[in-house]
């Protein structure tokens, strides 16, 4: 009779704990990617005996209870939480997110409340660090598995590259054009091309190219960069344009460097009439763009440049534009001269001139190497910076000669310094940097951890799981692969509030019930004690 005692009692016990797991379920149901637990109960024997009557057993077995034997979690998926931040992350499928502290100890979490710290690392609300995959420039794994970090600025990179990429198109219909190339006479060329370029230091810089229509499937391009002209060295030979011959089908076939450069000339040009307009009697080629520069005004030392359009502008009065060139014939107007009542002053000039009728095969139109141009020019508006020589190399195969419209679609690989503005994650767990510089930059790819049996995990508070031996190791796969990485969500507890309060319900009764057999037994067994009365 004393054992139906402990019979109870391991059923209130039993009763007790399932009451706690309920009890924590509910209290975690507003906790970010909680998984709820559910109890196993086992009985107990008090007694177990077999015989045997006529060969068959008889068994005799007495239960001595129950007792909560085990907790299973419930790893089904949480519902989703739209909190707009880019940071808080979400798994849509299987896996946990790996984070670390300080000591090194990795753990595995649901909670996906992410944030970027001063120094650019992913950390979660207790400062561990988010693990994952840092990239290349390409986008590749780059090394082993460690803390995310997403660099809050990139230093600029030098534009190496231009490309000019389909749908770009010369118009073949456009008249063919046969006098001297003159950036300032828009009837010299047939369209003009700017494309944004950038220096080691992140200074920007104009680089123009010039299409002139020279002839059936013929076109000859000058190139600009600021105010200085785009060469071309072969051979020991520099030429200053490029001329892009077509086939039938309107593709590039070949091109050719052409306009053999004078090098550097100086002379004096001498004004004709009191109506400020020098010219040099002894030039019999067309000037080339931006490769004027003035010393001297009629006695004056001066620094005077053209701008590559056409201007002449002062260097030492803020670019003020004093004057204008013609640079097929070489003539040139000073503003300051022009009614001043008397003629016959000169200016020195140092000019190039180039011979359009010399050309030599370019070789590769996909890789055309122009000369570096110095980025320590005094005679430059902007070609001063201070920064390594830039070089460019142009990709010309995709530019098409068809009866359409004239269409440029150029890319370069240069950018400015940039400031991080956003953190983006794509569904694939890549980790990108937007910055104020247009740039966006993959920076890594997270890595999500997954167990052959989750219930090896246990609990170890703040969200967190470890696994119960550390012989097991899990399976760790980029995101994308076996759960897709939500951005600006967070998953909820899965707990269900209305299973658990009838779990509730159910456990206070059948705490009741086992109060009631103790109970019961107490009054059986005080009426065997008042038999003896």
């Amino acid at each position: 009779m004393i054992q139906s005692f402990y019979t109870g009692n391991a059923g209130l016990n039993a009763n007790k704990e399932w009451l706690s797991i309920i009890s924590d379920n509910i209290a975690n149901v507003n906790t970010i990617g909680f998984k709820a637990e559910r109890a196993n109960f086992e009985d107990l024997i008090a007694r177990s005996l077999s015989t045997y009557a006529n060969g068959s057993p008889k068994n005799m077995e007495i239960g001595g209870g129950s007792f909560v034997g085990s907790t299973v979690k419930d790893f089904s998926q949480g519902a989703f939480m739209n909190t707009n931040s880019p940071t808080d992350l979400a798994l849509d499928g299987e896996g946990f997110f790996m984070v670390e502290d300080n000591a090194g100890v990795r753990y595995y979490t649901r909670a996906g409340q992410f944030r970027l710290d001063a120094n650019g690392n992913l950390i979660n609300l207790n400062g561990m660090h988010l693990q994952g995959w840092m990239l290349d420039e390409n986008g590749n794994i780059a090394g082993a598995i460690g803390a995310i970090n997403i660099k809050n600025s990139i230093d600029p990179h030098v534009t190496s590259k231009v490309i000019f990429k389909e749908p770009t198109n010369l118009a073949v219909s456009s008249p063919f054009i046969t006098q001297p190339f003159d950036a300032s006479d828009s009837n010299t060329f047939s369209y003009i091309n700017n494309i944004q370029v950038y220096d080691s230091i992140g200074r920007s810089h104009n680089l123009e190219y010039f299409f002139i229509h020279i002839g059936t499937n013929k076109w000859r391009v000058f190139g600009l960069l600021d105010d200085e002209p785009i060469q071309y060295t072969k051979d020991g030979v520099t030429y200053d344009a490029l001329e892009i011959n077509f086939n039938s089908n309107g593709e590039v076939t070949n091109i050719n460097f052409v306009g053999q450069d004078s090098g550097e000339q100086t002379a004096d040009w001498t004004e004709n009439t009191d109506l400020g307009e020098y010219t040099n009697s002894a030039l019999t080629q067309p000037i080339l763009i931006g490769s004027v520069k003035i010393t001297n005004f009629n006695g004056t030392p001066v620094k005077w440049i053209d701008d590559g359009h056409g201007n002449i502008i002062d260097l030492e009065n803020d670019n003020r534009v004093v004057g204008k060139i013609s640079y097929d014939d070489g003539k040139i107007l000073i503003n300051q001269a022009a009614g001043d009542g008397s003629s016959g002053s000169t200016l020195t000039v140092s000019y190039k001139t180039y011979d359009d009728a010399v050309s030599t095969p370019g070789g590769d139109y996909t890789n055309i190497q122009a000369d570096a141009i110095a980025m320590n020019n005094e005679y430059s508006q902007t070609l001063n910076t201070g920064a390594n020589p830039l070089q460019i190399s142009l990709n010309i195969a995709e530019i098409k000669q068809l009866d359409s419209d004239f269409i440029f679609y150029a890319e370069q690989n240069g950018y400015a310094k940039g400031d991080l503005l956003s953190v983006a994650v794509s569904e694939d767990g890549k980790v990108r940097g937007v910055y104020s510089n247009g740039q966006v930059r993959d920076w890594a790819q997270i890595a999500i951890a997954t167990f052959k049996d989750k219930e090896i995990l246990v609990r170890k508070g703040n969200n967190l799981y470890l696994p119960n031996q550390q012989t097991f190791t899990p399976i760790i796969v980029p995101g994308g692969v076996i759960s897709k990485v939500r951005s600006g969500f967070l998953e909820l507890s899965n707990v269900d509030i209305s299973r658990e309060f009838i779990n509730l319900i159910t456990a206070q009764r059948a705490y009741q019930a086992n109060a009631r057999t103790i109970t019961t037994s107490d009054q059986i067994l005080q009426e065997t004690m008042n038999m003896k009365r």
